[in-house]
């Protein structure tokens, strides 16, 4: 376990930005935090990285408390807050070696060339960063995070700002230096899009609280719907809720809309409900599968609603 919060909260006045949260990352996943404006996301990167301090609860980082043993906890984790800053007249290479504290070149050779390969800097380094585009800012942002020898990565809307090629440019870098490095990330986003396609798992925060987790896959597999279209929708829901109730077929709740029946089910059993059906003398006249994307999800568990 690289990163554990336990029972953190936190109040600005009268408003309580996070209630309770607890939260484990494991080593080598990517964990996206998504959730609608004002929900907390922002205040929860900020105690994770000992920017401010929680009311009550703790995280701990390696192990170490990121409050009480910061440099311990932080020595190995690198993290862009909101928007990576600069100094703009200083090119990308002085840069780096500044905000890094280190002579990269010399002490970390070999690291800090991967990470120029992966993040496309190779031939900006020279540059004034005052003349870089915002995805260019970007990738240095996330350079800087990964350097010298960063085992954990937080990156706070790393795609804000991007084009599409930009978005994807950055969704790659992410995704394939994670797997090639095993680097733990942490990811918030509004681009869910994204977050689905980059992360290995998810929290959802509203109003404060983790609303939902776990891994991306297995939430969204959950909420699949096989819609079956047939002649006689009334009997044959009662032919399904009765094999269902008797575990005969492994599908969940069954509702109607008109001549189709909408199943929760998992992607493999849509051949056993339709020879089912046909057994029965039901006649299907057409059978699909309704994947849900984490959109979708994250629109049911938060009821479309923004906080203010």
């Amino acid at each position: 376990m690289i990163l554990e919060c336990t029972s953190l909260k936190k109040t600005f006045g009268h408003v309580k930005a996070v209630k309770d949260i607890s939260l484990k990352v494991e080593r080598g996943n990517i964990l996206g935090i998504i959730g609608p404006n004002g929900a907390g996301k922002s205040t929860l990167i900020k105690m994770m990285t000992g920017l401010i301090w929680p009311d009550c609860g703790t995280v701990k980082i390696n192990g170490f408390d990121v409050h009480r043993e910061h440099n311990q906890a932080m020595r190995k984790t690198g993290a862009i807050i909101e928007w990576p800053s600069f100094f703009p007249y200083l090119s990308a290479q002085l840069n780096l070696d500044m905000l890094t504290g280190c002579n990269l070149r010399k002490s970390h050779l070999k690291r800090f060339d991967d990470i120029i390969a992966f993040t496309g800097l190779k031939n900006r380094l020279r540059d004034k960063v005052g003349t870089f585009s915002t995805g260019m800012k970007q990738r240095l942002g996330i350079a800087l995070a990964m350097l010298p020898d960063s085992e954990f990565i937080i990156l706070d809307e790393p795609t804000n700002g991007l084009d599409p090629a930009g978005i994807i440019e950055i969704r790659n870098i992410v995704r394939e230096y994670n797997r090639q490095f095993g680097t733990t990330i942490i990811i918030t986003s509004h681009l869910l899009n994204e977050i689905e396609q980059i992360c290995h798992d998810i929290a959802i925060i509203n109003q404060g609280q983790i609303i939902a987790a776990g891994g991306i896959s297995e939430l969204l597999h959950a909420g699949n719907l096989l819609c079956i279209e047939c002649n006689q929708p009334e009997q044959a829901m009662k032919l399904l809720q009765t094999a269902a109730d008797n575990q005969r077929l492994p599908i969940g709740r069954i509702t109607r809309r008109d001549l189709q029946l909408h199943i929760e089910s998992p992607d493999d059993c849509a051949p056993q409900v339709n020879r089912f059906l046909l057994d029965n003398r039901i006649e299907v006249s057409r059978l699909t599968m309704q994947r849900k994307t984490l959109e979708d999800f994250f629109m049911e568990k938060t009821s479309g609603t923004e906080n203010a």
